[in-house]
């Protein structure tokens, strides 16, 4: 969380894994994930279906703030993260999301992305 930018406490993060992280694995997966922003973990205080928190978790790959997803600002994240890959592969990762074929994930692309079926085969590391 720091490397993103966050102050949340050690305390905070423990009580938020706690909630996401339905299986108790330690890990948090596109499921739960999509499960949270859904609102189905009881998260969020309000009835917008977990809007704002897939609102939030969009703008921390956002880094220019353009409403837009590239290659690059996903690379810059996943490097923060300690991911080794490159510019191309996040670039890859991206085009299974890009239905409008423009090289960019856009909200409601990112939106639909946490929405499918969490069988498919495609992930980013979201954490």
């Amino acid at each position: 969380m720091k490397a993103l930018g966050s102050d949340t406490s050690l305390e905070d993060v423990n009580r938020i894994m706690a909630d996401i992280d339905t299986d108790s694995d330690g890990f948090i997966s596109l499921e739960e994930f999509a499960g949270f922003c859904k609102g189905s973990s009881g998260g969020g205080d309000g009835d917008d279906g977990g809007m704002k928190e897939l609102r939030d978790a969009f703008e921390l790959y956002d880094l220019n703030k353009n409403g837009l997803i590239s290659a690059k600002e996903l690379h810059q994240i996943l490097s923060q993260l300690g991911e080794k890959c490159s510019v191309e592969d996040c670039a890859n990762m991206i085009k299974p999301v890009d239905s409008d074929g423009d090289g960019y994930v856009n909200f409601v692309e990112f939106k639909k992305m946490m929405s499918n079926n969490p069988s498919n085969s495609f992930r980013w590391r979201w954490f």
